[in-house]
């Protein structure tokens, strides 16, 4: 298929994407980044092809490693602590006055690693997943939201083409920019096409009865189902960071509590959700979509145990003193099941 969506349910690539993005969350250990990093590429080298172009990310992917190269002069710039000085620049100069160690320099390399491995499993999402298949995955109460999300991702590669035909356009007309004054003639028709293609796409989803409720009942008028909502969303955000920073028991009963209020919120108070969606075909679950998932919850759970009972082997600082990393030969052979999907893929060629 020529736009390399994927024959896998999208549940299990969220699962894949969740796994793959936990060691670079929940620490720095050069061993299990590497290998997180490898796995990573090779996925996207099997399922992501060369022709894909702008919608492979590729901009973004040179985009991070631009910041994560530059966040390595600012760490080892602004951070003058560790036992293993490079050189030292004058104490008088502020902010940058000190030491320069190789402690900042390696902590920087491997933030800049995390980041870079978080865009690659985003990017890669990005190509393989359909936001048609990921809208119904979203509750009935949210689907307004997700489709204006949609809507917004779909203006982005729009916006991309237009800004490129107007400066095609301007440039046969003799326009060279020089500087920030010469940019309103690509910016005034850029801002006016988007704001067309709004009101166009606005109209064409009010026709359709967007947003539309079934009825004008009991639970159309709660008006506490707002704040209800949002005080569960930031409950369920909240414990995900608790439980990233080792307090797991009170991060999972946030997350339960929060996920249980989204859930009273987007139902009405006879139990049922208060949007009915229909679908033209459902999805169906594969063996295959079974072995991505089970090997993804696998990773999942043999990093957090590692990291219960050998912290060191997913948490290393080279603060204060830089060591040998520690390594994990469990922890190695989990992440080594991020290589699933590659053994999932289908042939170079065929009908995805």
């Amino acid at each position: 298929m020529s736009d390399a969506r994927s024959s896998l349910d999208p549940r299990a690539w969220l699962l894949w994407g969740m796994a793959a993005s936990l060691v670079p969350l929940l620490g720095r250990n050069p061993f299990a980044l590497t290998a997180t990093l490898l796995a990573v590429v090779a996925v996207r080298a099997a399922w992501v092809p060369a022709a894909a172009g702008v919608v492979s990310g590729a901009g973004l992917v040179r985009l991070a490693m631009l910041f994560a190269a530059v966040g390595v002069v600012f760490n080892a710039l602004t951070v003058h602590v560790g036992d293993r000085e490079l050189a030292r620049l004058p104490d008088r100069w502020p902010i940058v006055g000190g030491a320069l160690t190789l402690n900042a320099v390696a902590y920087g390399v491997l933030s800049g690693v995390a980041l870079v491995i978080l865009v690659l499993v985003g990017t890669t999402l990005s190509v393989v997943l359909d936001l048609a298949s990921l809208l119904r995955l979203v509750p009935a109460r949210l689907a307004p939201v997700a489709v204006a999300g949609s809507v917004a991702v779909a203006f982005a590669p729009q916006t991309a083409t237009a800004l490129r035909e107007i400066r095609e356009a301007q440039a046969a007309r003799g326009h060279r920019p020089r500087g920030a004054r010469d940019l309103v003639p690509l910016l005034v028709p850029l801002l006016t096409g988007g704001l067309e293609r709004a009101v166009t796409t606005a109209e064409a989803l009010e026709a359709r009865g967007f947003g539309a409720t079934l009825g004008a009942g009991p639970a159309a008028r709660w008006r506490w189902r707002g704040p209800v909502a949002a005080f569960g969303l930031a409950a369920t955000v909240s414990g995900v960071f608790a439980a990233i920073t080792g307090q797991a028991t009170a991060g999972l009963l946030a997350i339960g509590g929060g996920v249980g209020l989204v859930g009273v919120a987007a139902r009405d108070r006879r139990g049922r959700a208060a949007f009915r969606r229909t679908r033209y075909r459902e999805a169906q679950w594969s063996k295959r979509d079974t072995a991505l998932a089970l090997a993804s919850v696998a990773t999942a759970l043999a990093l957090l145990r590692v990291r219960a009972t050998d912290p060191g082997a997913v948490a290393w600082e080279p603060y204060p003193a830089l060591t040998v990393p520690q390594t994990s030969l469990p922890l190695l052979a989990g992440l080594l099941l991020l290589l699933a999907p590659v053994l999932l893929a289908p042939p170079a060629g065929s009908d995805r």
